[in-house]
C-alpha cells in the first residue's frame, strides 16, 4: 500500500505544474539585454533595437502580469461598505467633519461598472458625503458630490431630493439663476420619482414654496444674488492659471514664448547650449517665467489627498471609478485623466507597485508623456520626432510649452550615455510599450513583430526617458506648522507665517514635472531666481536685479550658502552630468555663516563703488529689517514682500555676492510667495518623534 501510495503521489507531482516565479523586472531586463547583445550596437539603429527586443518571448511576459486575475478594478465592497455604515452613524451624531472622512473612504473603495462608470456604493457614498458638506456650509463641494451622485447612477426615483439640496446650495451662494436650474432639475426630477400623481403634485407645489422663501431668506441674509449668466467653459489651463494671483503673472508675455517675459532671449554657444538671458532689465519681484508641465505625476506619498491631474490638495477627493490609487479635485480633472492617460494606467497600477516603477518618476513621465496622447497624434506629427534640434527655440520658431516639439527637443546627453545606460533604457522602453500594448493603447494585439506606430512610440519613449531625466523640476508644497532655521538643518514647530530673517519654509516634494521653457534655464550655485508652485503651475521670480545680457540662472539642488564646493560639483557631475563652472564655484564662495554681514567690515573689492556710505548703508538694512520682524508680527505679507524687494535693490546696487543679506532676501522672497500659494499641508509631529 504504501508503494502504491508513493506512486499516485509521484504521479501526482509529475502531472501538477511548477509554480511560476513572480514577475521581476530586474531578471526581465537582464535577461532581454542579454538575449539582445549582438542586437544592440551604436551603429544599429535604435527602430531595429526595438524590434529585436519585443521579437523575443521574454518579452510577452509581462502579459500575465497586467491581466492578472483580481488585479482590475481594485475596489473592496466590504471596505466601502462599513466606511458608509460609520460616516452615517458620525452624521447622525453631528460630527460632520469626521462624517466627510468616512464617506470620502467609501467613495475611495466603492466599486464601479468598469465600462458605464457607474456604481451604487459611490453613488450613495457621494449623496451622503453631500449631505455633509452641506451641515458644515461647503456649498462649492457639496454641488460637486451631488454631480458625482447623479453621474454614478443614483436613483432616479431620489434624485430629487439631491437637486433640492442642489438648489439650496445655490441659494446660499446667491447664484439664483444656477438656483432656478436646481429647481427647474428637481422638479423634473419628481416627475421620475414614481411617487403617485398627487404626492408629485403636493410634492412640487410644496417646492415652488420653499424656493421662493429660501430665495427671500438668502437675499434677506445679504447674499448678492447673481443673475444666471452664460459663461464659457473654462480649460483646464485656464481654471489651474486663474489660481494664481494676477500679480503674479507674467506681465508681458515672449511674442513666441508665451510662458516667459518678453524681457528674455534664448541664446546657444557650444560649451553651454542654450541657455536664458536678460534682453532688459529685469527688476527683482519680475516674474520672469508661469508656466504649466507638458507632463506631470504625482509622488506616491501623495495619492490620498493631492488631485493626480492639477496636484492640487484637495478635501473633497472624488475617486478613480476602477482603482482605490488615484484621487480628483474635481469632475473636470476626473474627465481629463480618464480621457487620457489614467485609462491605461489605471490598469497599470498593479504591475507599476510590484515591479516599483511606482517609486520611480522617471518611468512615470516618460510613460505619461506617452499616454497623455492618443497614438494617433505621435503618427501623424512624426516629422516632429525626427531628429532633435539643439538650437530650438534659439530663432524665431514659436515655442509652445503644450508642443511636444519642445520636450522632444531638450537635452538628453545621448553622446556621454555609456553602453550599459543605453541598452537599459532601451529595454525599460520595450517594457512601458509592452504595458501600452496590454492596456489597448493600439488597436492592434500584442505580437513578437511590431507595427511601425508601435516603433515609433517605442522610440519615443526612449527618448523621452532620457530627455526627462536631465529636465525635471521638483514640484513641492511647504509645511503650515513648521520651519527650517538659518543653518539649513534646525527645525522648528511654529507656522510657517513666523519666518524670522534667515528661516525658510520647509518644503515637501509632491510631484514632478517637464516644464519645457523653464528647462532652457541653466544652473547656478547662487541663483537669481526662485520657483513657487500653485498645484503643478511653476512662477520663477528675480530675486534680485538681473542686467541686460546677463544669464538667468536657475538651481539645480546645489545651492553655495548649504553645500560647500567640495560636495556640489560630484553632487552636479552625478545628476546632471556637468561640473558647474558658475562664479559661486569659480570664486568658492563661503556658506551662510561664512558670509560676511557687516557691511562697516567689507572690504572696498566688495562694493561696487568706490565711495559708499557704510554706516548709511547698515542703518537703512537695518531698518527695513526692523518693518520686516514687525510685519511678521502683524502677519501683513504684502508689505513684507515689498520690503524685501526694497532691500534686495538697495543692497544689489550697492554690494557685490557674497553676503549673508542676499541669501536672507532670496529665502523671504519665496517665503512670502509660498504663503499665497495653496501647496500647504501640515507636518504631523508624532511621525517626527517616531523617525527620532
Amino acid at each position: 500500500e504504501t508503494a502504491e501510495e508513493m506512486e499516485k503521489l509521484a504521479q501526482q507531482l509529475l502531472q501538477e505544474e511548477p509554480e511560476k516565479e513572480p514577475f521581476s523586472l530586474r531578471t526581465f531586463i537582464q535577461e532581454l539585454a542579454r538575449q539582445c547583445k549582438d542586437e544592440m550596437g551604436t551603429d544599429t539603429a535604435i527602430e531595429d533595437q526595438i524590434r529585436a527586443i519585443c521579437s523575443k518571448e521574454k518579452s510577452m511576459e509581462i502579459g500575465e502580469l497586467v491581466h492578472e486575475e483580481g488585479a482590475w478594478p481594485r475596489k473592496d465592497e466590504e471596505l466601502s461598505r462599513s466606511n458608509r455604515e460609520d460616516g452615517n452613524r458620525a452624521y447622525n451624531e453631528g460630527r460632520y467633519e469626521m462624517a466627510i472622512l468616512l464617506y470620502t473612504e467609501a467613495m475611495r473603495y466603492a466599486p464601479c461598472n468598469p465600462v458605464l462608470l457607474e456604481g451604487e456604493a459611490l453613488a450613495s457614498a457621494a449623496a451622503n458625503r453631500s449631505a455633509a458638506f452641506y451641515q458644515t456650509k461647503q456649498y462649492l463641494h457639496a454641488i460637486d458630490d451631488i454631480e458625482v451622485a447623479i453621474s454614478a447612477g443614483y436613483p432616479k426615483n431620489c434624485q430629487y431630493k439631491l437637486y433640492i439640496r442642489m438648489c439650496k446650495c445655490e441659494l446660499e451662494l446667491g447664484r439664483i439663476g444656477r438656483a432656478q436650474r436646481a429647481f427647474d432639475l428637481a422638479v423634473e426630477a419628481i416627475e421620475w420619482s414614481g411617487l403617485k400623481k398627487d404626492i408629485r403634485s403636493d410634492l412640487t407645489v410644496n417646492l415652488q414654496e420653499a424656493f421662493i422663501n429660501l430665495a427671500k431668506q438668502a437675499e434677506g441674509d445679504g447674499v448678492n444674488m447673481k443673475p444666471m449668466e452664460i459663461e464659457p467653459e473654462e480649460s483646464l489651463q485656464e481654471i489651474e492659471f486663474n489660481s494664481v494671483p494676477s500679480k503674479f503673472w507674467v506681465q508681458e508675455p515672449h511674442p513666441r514664448m508665451p510662458a516667459a517675459t518678453s524681457k528674455i532671449r534664448v541664446k546657444f554657444d557650444g560649451s553651454t547650449g542654450r541657455h536664458v538671458v536678460a534682453a532688459e532689465k529685469i527688476n527683482a519681484g519680475d516674474v520672469v517665467f508661469m508656466e504649466r508641465p507638458i507632463v506631470s505625476t504625482i509622488c506616491d506619498d501623495h495619492y490620498e489627498n493631492i488631485c493626480i491631474v492639477c496636484l492640487r490638495y484637495t478635501r473633497a477627493a472624488i475617486p478613480c471609478p476602477t482603482c482605490c490609487d488615484a484621487n480628483f479635485c474635481s469632475l473636470r480633472c476626473q474627465k481629463e485623466a480618464m480621457g487620457s492617460f489614467h485609462k491605461y494606467e489605471c490598469r497599470l497600477t498593479h504591475v507599476f507597485q510590484q515591479t516599483g516603477i511606482k517609486n520611480l518618476p522617471l518611468l512615470l513621465l516618460g510613460f505619461r508623456a506617452i499616454c497623455q496622447k492618443p497614438v494617433t497624434y505621435f503618427s501623424q506629427n512624426k516629422e516632429k520626432f525626427l531628429s532633435g534640434r539643439t538650437k530650438f527655440g534659439c530663432n524665431e520658431e514659436e515655442y509652445h510649452t503644450q508642443d511636444y516639439s519642445t520636450l522632444f527637443n531638450l537635452c538628453t546627453h545621448s553622446a556621454m550615455r555609456e553602453d550599459f545606460d543605453r541598452v537599459t533604457k532601451t529595454v525599460f522602453a520595450c517594457f512601458l510599450l509592452r504595458c501600452l500594448q496590454e492596456t489597448g493603447y493600439f488597436p492592434t494585439k500584442p505580437s513578437l513583430v511590431l507595427t511601425d506606430d508601435e516603433v515609433l512610440i517605442g522610440r519615443l519613449l526612449k527618448h523621452f526617458i532620457e530627455c526627462i531625466q536631465f529636465n525635471t523640476h521638483t514640484i513641492e508644497s511647504i509645511y503650515e506648522n513648521r520651519v527650517v532655521g538659518w543653518d539649513a538643518e534646525t527645525r522648528l514647530w511654529k507656522s510657517s507665517t513666523r519666518c524670522n530673517i534667515g528661516d525658510s519654509v520647509e518644503t515637501e516634494r509632491i510631484g514632478g514635472g517637464v516644464y519645457p521653457t523653464m528647462a532652457l534655464v541653466n544652473h547656478s550655485c547662487d541663483p537669481n531666481i526662485v520657483l513657487i508652485f500653485f498645484g503643478r503651475v511653476a512662477l520663477a521670480v528675480a530675486s534680485r536685479a538681473i542686467e541686460e545680457g546677463e544669464e538667468i540662472n536657475d538651481n539645480y539642488g546645489a545651492n553655495y550658502a548649504s553645500m560647500p564646493l567640495q560636495e556640489r560639483r560630484p553632487f552636479l557631475e552625478k545628476s546632471h552630468w556637468f561640473t558647474c563652472s558658475c562664479k559661486a564655484c569659480k570664486n568658492n564662495y563661503p556658506s551662510y555663516m561664512r558670509c560676511p554681514k557687516d557691511y562697516k567690515k567689507l572690504p572696498g573689492s566688495a562694493f561696487k563703488y568706490k565711495r559708499v556710505d557704510r554706516q548709511k548703508l547698515n542703518r537703512d538694512v537695518e531698518i527695513m529689517k526692523k518693518e520686516i520682524k514687525g510685519n511678521v508680527l502683524q502677519g501683513n505679507l504684502e508689505k513684507m514682500y515689498e520690503t524685501y524687494l526694497s532691500w534686495s535693490e538697495l543692497v544689489d546696487q550697492l554690494v557685490y555676492p557674497p553676503h549673508q543679506d542676499f541669501i536672507n532676501i532670496r529665502k523671504g522672497i519665496r517665503n512670502c510667495m509660498f504663503q499665497l500659494s495653496p501647496n500647504k499641508s501640515r507636518a504631523r509631529e508624532s511621525k517626527e518623534e517616531d523617525e527620532r
